[in-house]
């Protein structure tokens, strides 16, 4: 009798233990969870740059600002590197195989336990956890890189028509407009070509852990630096000399 007892005590431990390392799940709130991942980043907005300047010295780069105002809107800078997005979203989707394999029906003595309910609804958590982090990355990508194609059409279409002199405020008022746009370029084109290899390399994540994506971004991330090249050097080509005399 008290072997039998020992048994079912040890296959009610060991029933318990496969949850162990699962427990997170309902000890801890996604949200709250979340925002403690994404505190231990660095968040460049609060970072100081600086360039060395003529004369040998440190002096701030404003270019991070500008291209910010631009290109960063809408996008959550705070964040720890891709690595650490990697491996917290590979160990999410270790737990969530693990919870698959589950069985759903455990004899333990005289007693069977139904735990089909309780593991549908690991199921759905751990999905959730997943997606959290997923899309996390996807929306921010998504809308940095409409922030890309947006400014490439803001310029496109600011250096389209340039005035042919001075002479009327009409004609001022074009000429500042259109060298509003080639200060922006010459401000930000270098810092938000350095950010599309970055944002590829988030694709390339996202695909490795197996996201479905409408459109190809890997392309549309290569196209948008096309065009953004080709855009800045008209703007500081052409179209600079064009007004140089104005």
């Amino acid at each position: 009798m008290t072997n039998q007892f020992d048994d079912i005590l040890q296959a009610t431990n060991d029933f318990i233990d496969q949850y162990k390392d699962k427990q997170f799940l309902w000890k801890e709130t996604l949200e709250e969870s979340f925002e403690q991942f994404l505190s231990t980043g660095t968040d460049p907005r609060e970072e100081k740059h600086v360039k060395t300047n003529a004369d040998g010295e440190e002096e701030e780069d404003e270019t991070f600002k500008w291209m910010a105002e631009k290109i960063l809107v809408g996008v959550k800078t705070k964040r720890p590197d891709l690595d650490a997005f990697d491996e917290k979203i590979s160990f999410l989707t270790d737990i969530k195989n693990d919870i698959n394999q589950m069985q759903s029906t455990v004899d333990i003595g005289w007693l069977r336990v139904n735990a089909t309910p309780f593991i549908k609804e690991l199921q759905n958590t751990i999905t959730l956890w997943i997606n959290t982090y997923i899309s996390f990355l996807m929306d921010n990508t998504v809308q940095q890189l409409k922030n890309i194609e947006a400014f490439n059409t803001e310029i496109t279409e600011g250096i389209k028509e340039l005035p042919k002199g001075t002479a009327s405020k009409l004609e001022n008022d074009t000429l500042m407009k259109v060298m509003t746009h080639l200060r922006d370029v010459k401000m930000i084109k270098d810092r938000t070509l350095a950010q599309i290899e970055p944002m590829k390399q988030t694709v390339m994540l996202l695909k490795k852990h197996q996201l479905k994506m409408d459109e190809d971004y890997l392309v549309k991330l290569e196209n948008s630096k096309t065009a953004l090249v080709d855009v800045s050097e008209k703007a500081l080509g052409p179209i600079k000399e064009a007004i140089l005399p104005l």
